[in-house]
C-alpha cells in the first residue's frame, strides 16, 4: 500500500482513516486477547481443584479446537499453503502444546493472581527476541513505556505483604518457563500471518498444540503422575468454555492485532493481563491485594494509555 501522501488529494484522509481505524481495531483486539487470559486464568485456577492439570489442559484445548474449526468451516478464511504448514505447525507446538504444558501445572503449584502477574512480563521476552530474531529494535518512546509497565508488574509482584502470590517457587518457575515459551510463539506468528488468515492459523497451531498435550497426558498417566477423573457434566462445559475463552478467543485476537502492530508493540498490551487477572482473583477467588498491587495495576494501564498515544502520533 501506497504512503497516504503518494495519493491524490481526495484519497489521502481516507486512506489516513483507514490506517487509523486499523490501528484501533487492533488494539481493541490485543486488549480483549489480554482480558480472556487474564480472567480465564482465574477460571482455570478454580477448576483445577478438582481436574488435573493436563486432563484439563486436553479438555480446554478440545474445547477450544472445535470451537475454532466450526468458525473456520463457518466463516472460510484464507487458509495456509505447503510451505508454510511446516512452521505453523512448529509454532503449534511452542503455544498452546510446550507453553501451557508448563504454565498450567505451574499454575496448580501457585496462585492465580502470581500466574498472571508472571505472564505479564512476556513483553519484555517478546521485545528481546523481535530484536534478535527479526531485527526489530524498539524505539526510544517505546522502550520507556516498556520500562513503565514492567515497573507496574515488578510492583505487583513483589509486594506480597497481604499475601498476594502464595505460591510454590516451583510453581512460579513452571510458569515463568511458558511464558518465555510463550514469547517465542509470538515472534514465530507474526512472519506467518501474512500468508494466512488469523482464524485459520490459530485452528491449526492449537491443533498441533492438541497432539502435543495429548501425548504430555498420556505419558503423565502412564508414569502415574496424575490420575484421570470423571468429571461432572456442569466441570466439563466449563473446561471447554475456558478453553474457547482462553485459547480459541484470546489467540484469535491477538493474532488480528499482530496483522496491524509489531510484536514489540502488541506484546506491550499483555502487560493488561494482571490487571484483568488480579480483578478476577479478588471477584471471583476471594483474594485480597493491597495498595501497592493497585498502584502497580494503575502505572501499567498509564503506560499503555501513553504507547496508544505514540501510536496515534505515529499515523
Amino acid at each position: 500500500m501506497s504512503e497516504p501522501s503518494s495519493l491524490p488529494a481526495t484519497q489521502a484522509p481516507h486512506a489516513l482513516r483507514i490506517a487509523r481505524g486499523r490501528l484501533w481495531l487492533a488494539t481493541g483486539a490485543v486488549i480483549a486477547s489480554a482480558a480472556c487470559w487474564g480472567l480465564a486464568t482465574v477460571a482455570t485456577k478454580g477448576l483445577l481443584e478438582t481436574i488435573p492439570a493436563f486432563q484439563l489442559l486436553a479438555l480446554q484445548l478440545g474445547g477450544s479446537v472445535a470451537f475454532l474449526w466450526l468458525c473456520v468451516g463457518l466463516l472460510r478464511p484464507a487458509g495456509a499453503g505447503r510451505e508454510e504448514m511446516p512452521a505453523i505447525l512448529a509454532s503449534g507446538l511452542l503455544e498452546p502444546g510446550l507453553a501451557y504444558g508448563l504454565a498450567v501445572p505451574g499454575l496448580a503449584l501457585t496462585s492465580a493472581a502470581n500466574a498472571t502477574v508472571i505472564g505479564a512480563a512476556e513483553p519484555a521476552f517478546i521485545c528481546a527476541l523481535a530484536w534478535l530474531l527479526l531485527g526489530l529494535r524498539p524505539g526510544r518512546g517505546v522502550a520507556v513505556v516498556l520500562g513503565l509497565a514492567i515497573s507496574g508488574v515488578l510492583m505487583v509482584t513483589l509486594s506480597d505483604a497481604e499475601g498476594l502470590g502464595q505460591g510454590r517457587l516451583s510453581g512460579d518457575g513452571l510458569v515463568g518457563m511458558g511464558t518465555a515459551v510463550a514469547a517465542l510463539y509470538v515472534v514465530m506468528s507474526s512472519r506467518l500471518l501474512s500468508a494466512t488468515a488469523p482464524l485459520s492459523l490459530a485452528a491449526l497451531q492449537q491443533t498441533a498444540g492438541l497432539g502435543c498435550v495429548l501425548c504430555l497426558f498420556a505419558c503423565t498417566w502412564a508414569l502415574g503422575y496424575e490420575h484421570p477423573v470423571a468429571p461432572s457434566w456442569p466441570l466439563l462445559l466449563a473446561a471447554g468454555a475456558t478453553g474457547v475463552i482462553q485459547y480459541a478467543l484470546a489467540v484469535w485476537f491477538y493474532l488480528l492485532g499482530l496483522r496491524f502492530l509489531t510484536p514489540a508493540v502488541a506484546g506491550l498490551y499483555l502487560a493488561l493481563i494482571p490487571v484483568f487477572g488480579m480483578a478476577g482473583a479478588v471477584l471471583v477467588l476471594g483474594e485480597v491485594i493491597g495498595p501497592i498491587q493497585v498502584a502497580g495495576a494503575a502505572i501499567v494501564i498509564a503506560a499503555i494509555g501513553w504507547l496508544g498515544l505514540l501510536q496515534r502520533s505515529s499515523q
